[in-house]
């Protein structure tokens, strides 16, 4: 349109004048004053006005700006103008046209929002800047609109804040996260459904009702969400649209938010897949692993960090070479003509490879490669491109795995084979004799008084003994043999290829000479020591290495009985015997569980007044229906086991209770004589026991007394007096039992706590007829009464041998010939005819 205007008037009249029509306002609404300048948009007024001393300077003005519509909307106008003067070059009058540009800014405003979004792209911003920015463009369209970008999580099902620059912060906050279902808002619905949704009244949609408090509160009343996607048409995020007012979307409101939702989901696409490529990258280059990519010639097209590090060579180096170049030369051919097999039929081969460093050093790594097809553009789904290959030195773990080998098979001490491996050696070793026909030996080898050398000099130069001998015997056995360390002093030898019988006993008779000369030791000492052997073969002895060893450390044992340093071979009646003492030890056990032991008791008579002054607790097993069971036989095993200590501790208890009813039913007190074992004595709580003991039956400690042998504290002297000692605390009286036959010291004997010793009944049972037991019996009383020491003597079964003991004037007397052991009740009639009148 044109226009003309008096040049007077210009500044206000005229532009008034300007496309009224297309505006919705009349001509004399624009004639009122101010109008163009009140309805200019305020972000353009200040700039349009001042434009328009350049139509004064320069004669004409061209220049856009957004103005209010009489409906409210905003346009774009373009004014075109022109200046024109009179024949005195005074301004005269202004023509132009006013164009309404509004789809033309639109478009052009979109392809803007567009470009910047993909500059931001190329300049790699990160996404929330480039999602603010598109938020931006579009409200800078329709500034009616308030934009809010949500991503989703697909992990969690929540919808992430992305941007929203004209929402406030509270409500920000309060959206962030949301969990997308079904009613969940506007945005969580349209997510959940994959689906736009259009609330044009939020205050009365069902879908907003738990939400009401914030959208009055940010002044919210419509909501259009929708979902944008990617090329799989998975919901990546919702593009919103807020109002102020309640609102429904026009056609082309729509089109234009969806074209805004396109190119966000580009972005969030673009930004993403830069970033995962940013971040494979990141990998590929800080992967300890290395890595090297080819293509299908194959040259090496890539490679990473640590390729070049675990090879040593450059990518300068190996760029486009074939990556043979580090092949080490242990595989053949057909290793690789099968990897390549694999390779091209599965696409994906891995497996433990030998290559060599640019050093020249070869080292083992464990390589996966795959057929992958990096570049879409050079093959299609079934060719691929390129091979990755991906690998690990793998040399530490090697060397872990032998250490572990070594530590698993071999003795750290000694260097020798252990037990596991000693048993598969041997087990193989049977294996080859059943092919060929021949014998395998066993030789178990064990170290007599051993112990003796860690006790005395310590376990490291008990150690340093081992370490020697383990080389001295090496130095002895054939090659094909296996000299094992099965632990502790014991040793196993395998014998292979044996033609004779009668070989291992020569091999066993040369390591027995091969010990007599002494063992120098690095810590100065100078020691002697011998091994007892036993001998076990296959297949005369036993068909497999579980029982060979077994029957071989059965005749060490005979070994060892028949005298030490010497050798015995395996026989069935070691067998038989191991069988019996295995049932027997089960049979104990329940025993013990199942009360089948039981208490007999023997007087213990003064020798003076005649009277009883007390009695030996003696353990019996009576097995139900079966004859009873000798001490002999089940005292040693309950030592060996174990058994012994809950076992004496019954007894103990048991004597204790028996003595207190004796008391109770209006006995004479009467000392009640208990056995302890080795075990038991060495017990850290036997003190404790006894004590705790003593105040369950309420027996006073002076009518239990204990008996030791002598060799229980011989090994341990000062440790042996200390315990002896807080028993004397408790109150109990001690007694030395079967004195005479043990390796008592005599400059010990006098600073042991002891009451009492017990002539054994060895030295008794011959007194009517052995001069020398006679003499042995009078020193050893003759000693205890020097030492103010009572002494008893045991096995008493004639009265020859009680004339020998009174006319010594022996203290006590026990033996069959006034009583033997019986249970307590058949004991306590007897009892109280010959016990001390009660006072």
């Amino acid at each position: 349109m044109s226009h003309k205007s008096s040049l007077r008037s210009w500044l206000y009249v005229t532009p008034a004048h300007r496309g009224t029509k297309q505006l919705g306002y009349t001509p004399e609404e624009a004639c009122i004053p101010d109008w163009w300048i009140s309805h200019l948009h305020p972000d353009d007024r200040d700039q349009a006005v001042a434009r328009q001393s350049i139509l004064i300077s320069e004669g004409q003005l061209v220049h856009d700006y957004r103005f209010y519509h009489r409906d409210g909307r905003i346009v774009w106008l373009l004014d075109q103008l022109q200046l024109i003067r009179d024949a005195g070059d005074r301004p005269y009058e202004v023509v132009g046209t006013c164009l309404d540009i509004s789809e033309r800014k639109r478009t052009e405003l979109i392809r803007q929002a567009q470009q910047s979004a993909l500059d931001l792209i190329v300049t790699n911003q990160s996404l929330p800047v480039i999602l603010s920015d598109i938020a931006k463009h579009l409200e800078a369209i329709n500034p009616d609109m308030l934009v809010s970008i949500l991503l989703l999580d697909k992990q969690t099902k929540r919808l992430k804040l992305g941007a929203a620059p004209s929402l406030p912060d509270d409500y920000n906050a309060a959206v962030n996260g949301q969990e997308i279902g079904e009613g969940v808002g506007s945005c969580g619905t349209a997510a959940f459904r994959g689906e736009t949704v259009i609330v044009s009244d939020i205050d009365h949609h069902p879908h907003w009702q738990h939400f009401l408090d914030l959208t009055r509160k940010a002044n919210l009343h419509a909501c259009w969400s929708l979902p944008f996607k990617d090329e799989h048409n998975d919901v990546l995020g919702i593009f919103a649209i807020y109002h102020h007012i309640a609102c429904e979307p026009s056609p082309k409101d729509l089109e234009l938010i969806r074209e805004f939702a396109s190119f966000t989901a580009l972005a969030v696409q673009k930004v993403r897949a830069t970033e995962a490529l940013r971040l494979s990258a990141t990998v590929f280059a800080s992967i300890r692993e290395g890595v090297v990519i080819t293509d299908l010639e194959p040259r090496i097209v890539a490679v990473n960090r640590a390729y070049m590090r675990i090879t040593g060579y450059s990518e300068e180096q190996v760029l486009g070479k074939n990556p043979k170049i580090i092949k080490s030369g242990l595989h053949d051919k057909t290793f690789y003509q099968a990897m390549w097999a694999t390779l091209k039929a599965t696409g994906h081969w891995s497996g433990e490879v030998w290559n060599r460093r640019k050093n020249g050093e070869i080292y083992p790594q464990w390589l996966t490669i795959n057929a992958v097809c990096i570049d879409s553009s050079c093959c299609d789904e079934s060719n691929s491109c390129n091979y990755v290959g991906v690998f690990t030195d793998i040399s530490q773990i090697k060397q872990s795995e032998a250490q572990l080998a070594q530590l698993a098979h071999y003795d750290p001490l000694t260097g020798l084979p252990n037990r596991l491996l000693a048993q598969s050696q041997l087990h193989q070793a049977i294996e080859r004799a059943q092919r060929h026909g021949r014998l395998v030996g066993v030789l178990y080898i064990d170290l007599d008084r051993f112990k003796n050398v860690n006790d005395s000099l310590g376990h490291p130069v008990g150690d340093e003994l081992l370490i020697k001998l383990a080389e001295r015997m090496k130095k002895r056995v054939r090659e094909e043999d296996t000299l094992a360390r099965l632990g502790g002093d014991e040793f196993l030898l395998v014998l292979e290829d044996v033609r004779d019988l009668g070989d291992p006993a020569f091999v066993a008779q040369s390591l027995i000479n091969l010990l007599t000369s002494p063992f120098v030791l690095p810590s100065g000492h100078e020691i002697f020591i011998n091994a007892s052997i036993g001998i076990s073969l296959f297949p005369e002895d036993a068909s497999n290495a579980t029982e060979l060893i077994q029957h071989s450390d059965m005749a060490m044992y005979q070994a060892k009985k028949e005298g030490r340093n010497t050798y015995r071979y395996h026989t069935e009646a070691l067998s038989v015997a191991a069988n019996e003492r295995l049932i027997m030890e089960n049979r104990l056990r329940y025993a013990l569980s199942a009360e089948e032991l039981i208490l007999h008791y023997q007087p213990l008579v003064d020798a003076r007044t005649g009277y009883v002054v007390g009695v030996e607790a003696l353990v019996r097993w009576q097995p139900p229906g079966k004859a009873m069971v000798p001490p002999g036989k089940f005292i040693p095993i309950a030592e060996e086991t174990g058994l012994i200590v809950p076992l004496g501790e019954w007894v103990l208890r048991t004597a204790c209770k028996q003595a207190r009813a004796w008391i109770d039913a209006g006995l004479s007190p009467l000392v009640m004589a208990v056995n302890l074992s080795v075990r038991q004595f060495q017990s850290e709580n036997l003190v404790g026991m006894v004590q705790r003991i003593l105040e369950e039956t309420q027996l006073p400690a002076d009518y239990l007394e204990l008996e030791l042998t002598e060799s229980m504290f011989m090994e341990h002297v000062e440790q042996s007096i200390e315990t002896l000692n807080k028993l004397k605390t408790l109150g109990v009286h001690l007694a030395i039992d079967d004195f005479g036959t043990g390796y008592s010291s005599l400059i010990y004997l006098k600073r042991f706590p002891i009451d009492k010793l017990k002539i054994d009944q060895r030295f008794v049972r011959d007194l009517a007829d052995d001069h020398n037991d006679r003499e042995i019996a009078a020193t050893i009383i003759a000693m205890a009464r020097g030492l103010k020491l009572g002494v008893l003597a045991e096995g008493i079964e004639s009265e020859q041998q009680l004339a020998f003991l009174r006319q010594q004037d022996c203290d006590y007397y026990q033996g069959y010939l006034f009583h033997r052991p019986v249970p307590a009740i058949e004991l306590e009639a007897w009892l109280r005819e010959h016990s001390v009148p009660n006072r």
